[in-house]
């Protein structure tokens, strides 16, 4: 590789961190080549478009690699909503979440992205933990995820101080006894009836359960949509 090459190449990666507001590093890729490498902002495919008009010449963009790291924000972010997602397996628990299902969450989609108060604290929860659990500055993608399998997200909600949900509050009470493993691991509550009646059948409920049935009962139950709550 020359060094007019790369010279080329880190005249476009400055031009590009211009356009998008993004800092762009060039470096090595395999088999000898450059690759423009950068942490969330813009997808690959945006990148890779820009770098590719007429203005930055053919010979910039010709066998340039792409690659958009995730920062541990998004990691967590799409970890926490890949497990929240409804589930396609019959048991009602989730796909065990991965890096790759994650990357491909936010393949196209430009980032930081936008969450939720209750989102933001359960991020803030997975990482605070993840982090002290290897007693390290900077965890990776398959840490936050293990993190977060190994924990539940029923865990981290109930640690993050959120507002909960009347079917929650119940949920969280006598998931356990039912074996209701799709709470602990994505927040999905516990139908309606079954609520109620493990209320009426619980001589030591504590107030807060007595009144989250009564708000279920009326009507008044708001639903748990981690995206809108």
């Amino acid at each position: 590789m020359t060094d007019a090459r790369r010279t080329t190449v880190e005249a476009l990666a400055a031009a590009l961190g211009e356009r998008f507001g993004t800092a762009f590093a060039v470096e090595a890729d395999t088999g000898g080549g450059l690759a423009l490498v950068w942490t969330d902002g813009p997808t690959t495919d945006q990148v890779a478009e820009a770098a590719r008009v007429p203005v930055w010449t053919s010979e910039a963009a010709e066998g340039l690699a792409f690659h958009r790291a995730l920062s541990e924000r998004a990691v967590a972010l799409g970890a926490i909503r890949l497990a929240v997602a409804p589930s396609p397996l019959a048991c009602g628990l989730p796909v065990p979440v991965s890096p790759a299902g994650v990357e491909s969450l936010w393949w196209r989609t430009p980032l930081p992205a936008t969450a939720t108060p209750r989102e933001e604290r359960l991020v803030y929860g997975l990482l605070y933990e993840v982090h002290d659990d290897h007693r390290s500055n900077h965890v990776t993608p398959q840490q936050i995820c293990d993190g977060l399998a190994h924990r539940g997200i029923a865990t981290l909600l109930l640690r993050s101080g959120t507002e909960l949900t009347p079917a929650e509050v119940l949920t969280a009470r006598y998931a356990a006894a039912h074996g209701h493993l799709a709470w602990r691991h994505r927040l999905a509550t516990m139908p309606v009836p079954v609520l109620l009646r493990a209320v009426r059948e619980d001589p030591q409920a504590p107030p807060e359960c007595r009144a989250a049935a009564r708000a279920l009962e009326t009507g008044e139950e708001a639903g748990g949509d981690i995206r809108t709550a």
